[in-house]
């Protein structure tokens, strides 16, 4: 008997030796050597893989980057120097980027925030949201359990009243926090000026209901229309609406930010 489990083990030593030996082989013969260039962009990236992207890690971005398939503006936690080696690398000329920063569109704080009922579940916003909404009266305003936050590789926001605050300095753009809210009450933006102001409002809800259920929601009075003049502000869907594309003027729009009702426009 002791002959046959020496035989057994013999026979799995080796064949265990023969497929190693075939994996090896294999391995030598079909392996794909690396660009240059892709190992080049990879290690200028921050390997956080965060996603952000559109793509899978950082070595898959610096494959397509390789491949001229998408611009390096795309990545939007890697450093400016780093930026502008990588159009080195690929022999581009360097294209105007900007950071860009999570308007959070909602401005209601915990004390602010009308209940319908009490919520006992899961306390994240995701779960909340399929429990009627929480219990908020509010269908489009943040629930506050922080979601976005916990989601955050760079521990740029973290939550204070029910709301997310933003640490402008540790923030890279990379959106998940957007990705991660169930309202989409974070919208990502571009920052063109030095300063953005924007609407810190999602709700469409009538000028009667938001006034009855959140004392800082937009009513839509048009206020904010009517002072621009040039189309710094639109009403749509019972909402105001910024054209970031027309702030060029701080000193204007800190004016019609001063006289808003509902002091729901917000400057970053």
């Amino acid at each position: 008997m002791g002959n046959i489990y020496v035989s057994a083990l013999l026979s799995m030593t080796g064949l265990a030796v023969f497929f190693a030996a075939v994996l090896a082989f294999a391995d030598k013969k079909l392996k794909v050597e690396d660009d240059p260039k892709v190992s080049a962009i990879t290690d200028l990236l921050p390997g956080v893989n965060c996603g952000a992207c559109g793509f899978l890690s950082c070595h898959d971005f610096a494959e397509h980057l390789t491949a001229r398939e998408v611009d390096p503006g795309k990545c939007r936690v890697m450093t400016e120097d780093h930026r502008k080696k990588i159009y080195d690398i690929m022999g581009e000329k360097e294209k105007d980027t900007y950071p860009r920063i999570p308007l959070v569109r909602c401005a209601a704080e915990c004390s602010q925030k009308e209940p319908e009922a009490d919520y006992t579940g899961i306390a994240t916003c995701a779960a909340a949201e399929l429990v009627f909404g929480g219990g908020m009266k509010c269908t489009y305003g943040c629930t506050g359990y922080g979601d976005c936050a916990a989601v955050c590789p760079f521990g740029a926001l973290h939550m204070e009243n029910g709301l997310p605050r933003l640490d402008a300095e540790k923030c890279t753009g990379c959106a998940k926090c957007a990705g991660a809210c169930p309202r989409n009450v974070i919208n990502m933006q571009d920052k063109r000026n030095e300063k953005i102001f924007y609407v810190a409002c999602s709700s469409q809800d009538d000028m009667i209901r938001t006034r009855k259920i959140c004392s800082a929601g937009c009513i839509a009075c048009g206020v904010c229309v009517k002072l621009s003049g040039d189309g710094l502000f639109k009403i749509e869907n019972n909402l105001a609406q910024a054209d970031y594309s027309k702030q060029r003027n701080a000193d204007t729009l800190l004016s019609i930010a001063a006289k808003c009702p509902t002091k729901v426009i917000k400057e970053t």
